[in-house]
């Protein structure tokens, strides 16, 4: 080595300090220590740095290893060697500080921000109102706690905020407003919160498929849950393509297969409502509303028979309804056999229809005589609007899959109830109403079975009249059956 060469490393050594007050664990391992508050080095170890008093440090109760890199194995630094033992006589348990990487320690603030909607804001929109508060809290508490221990249902829990952000989205972003009862101001687009959704909404439809086979009494609760959940993502999620008409999908060759008998198709439809009506089979009132599921449980004392249509106790427009669903009865009860079993599809739309005829009567009464006196005294179930879809049969969604206009016809005289009245607070149901009317339309074709069809669409037309005028919300506006 030469001279010159000896002088330039000589060179380019820089002189630094010693450092005395470093932290223990750098002193221990004989590296430098940059003093930090934790040091650097104890940050990339996961080390509990004794320079940061005890005031900022905190405890886990578990902490992942961390990911080793290559190389020889390290010594584990944070186990500390020749404790000195405790100075009081009384043997008590050590506390210390459990590692962990700060910088890991990222939060989801997507999954933040629709959980706190769904808890402050979804939640109110299916309570029946402030008359109910044991459901109220039952949706804002019970519910989260139950998606802590089933992943399915936090993915659905989190799906359904996501759609709900996602309605409140579509006229722009709301303002920030003093008004504490107001909605807080939305931080994504429409299309993001429906991406979302949509990515939830898949991973927890896909655990609450795998659990159905796994059903118990640990988790039919959670199950049960779920697939209310999934009702109302479902229904969210608008129809996923122009043959969907909610119960169903229509086939896709419709009646134009005259050789196939409708009963045959298997109804493979309403996933949400076979779910449901699944966990009501299999286990008992006492072990499926058990625990955090108690809210939705049968109650001890049975509520009565309803005194008056809901409509009168809501105070929302009243529909005259009368004339043009007894007219498609007896049009249905009237309809000849053919070679279609054209027998079997109208006895299935006939008793679909006498079941949602109690609906209607429930929910906006039925005049009786030549006055105006307009009353309901009937079973309280009648004025659920999705009851119907749980007690249709499934030879009647076979014929609607199969195209019968029977049952089409009846479809749309359902989908007339799918209205932001009749379903209170209902923001998931926008857009099936005008979808399944324009579906059926298309169907039936020009007829007798037109003639029919023309009261669902002239009341479809009228509310979306009023709508853009503003004048929704009049009690006087009253829409009148279209045909005589």
């Amino acid at each position: 080595m030469t001279a010159g060469s000896s002088s330039l490393k000589k060179k380019s050594i820089r002189p630094h300090r010693k450092s005395r007050t470093g932290c223990s664990f750098c002193k221990r391992r004989k590296v430098k220590c940059n003093e930090g508050k934790p040091c650097s080095n104890c940050r990339s170890f996961g080390l509990p740095c004794d320079l940061v008093s005890d005031a900022g440090r905190v405890e886990y109760g578990t902490v992942s290893a961390p990911r080793r890199g290559p190389g020889r194995p390290r010594k584990v630094w944070t186990d500390t060697p020749n404790t000195p033992p405790p100075i009081s006589g009384v043997t008590s348990p050590q506390r210390r500080p459990l590692a962990v990487n700060v910088d890991s320690a990222q939060v989801n603030l997507g999954n933040a921000e629709l959980l706190l909607h769904f808890i402050t804001t979804t939640t109110e929109t299916f309570a029946a109102g402030p008359d109910d508060p044991d459901i109220l809290q039952f949706w804002k508490r019970n519910v989260p706690h139950i998606g802590l221990s089933h992943a399915f249902v936090l993915h659905l829990i989190l799906a359904t905020a996501a759609f709900h952000l996602a309605y409140l989205a579509k006229e722009g972003d709301q303002a920030a407003t003093s008004d504490p009862q107001a909605p807080l101001p939305l931080r994504r687009s429409r299309s993001d919160y429906v991406d979302l959704a949509h990515q939830h909404f898949t991973v927890g439809l896909s655990g609450f498929s795998s659990q159905l086979s796994q059903a118990g009494p640990e988790n039919c609760g959670a199950l049960y849950l779920a697939a209310v959940l999934t009702s109302y993502c479902t229904f969210a999620a608008g129809p996923t393509s122009c043959h969907d008409v909610l119960v169903c999908t229509v086939h896709e060759r419709g009646r134009q297969d005259t050789t196939q008998d409708p009963f045959s198709i298997p109804p493979l439809s309403m996933p949400f409502i076979q779910g449901v009506r699944l966990m009501r089979q299999c286990f008992s009132p006492d072990v499926l509303f058990a625990g955090l599921m108690k809210p939705l449980g049968p109650v001890s004392a049975p509520p009565g028979l309803l005194e008056q249509p809901v409509y009168a106790g809501v105070g929302f427009p009243r529909l005259d309804w009368e004339d043009a669903l007894d007219r498609l009865r007896a049009f249905i009860a009237s309809a000849r056999p053919n070679k279609n079993n054209q027998e079997d599809a109208a006895a299935a739309s006939l008793r679909a229809l006498d079941c949602l005829i109690d609906i209607y009567e429930a929910t906006y009464g039925r005049r009786s005589g030549l006055g105006d006196t307009i009353t309901y005294r009937g079973s309280h179930v009648n004025q659920f609007v999705f009851g119907w879809l749980y007690r249709v049969e499934p030879g009647f969604v076979a014929c609607v899959r199969k195209g019968e206009s029977l049952a089409l016809l009846v479809l749309a005289h359902y989908a007339v109830l799918l209205n932001m009245d009749a379903v209170q607070k209902g923001w998931y149901i926008e857009g099936w109403k005008d979808h399944i009317i324009a579906v059926v339309d298309g169907l039936v074709g020009d007829g007798e079975f037109k003639e029919f069809l023309m009261w669902p669409m002239e009341t479809h037309f009228a509310e979306r009249g009023n709508r853009e005028r503003g004048e929704l919300s009049g009690l006087d506006s009253v829409v009148k059956t279209g045909s005589s």
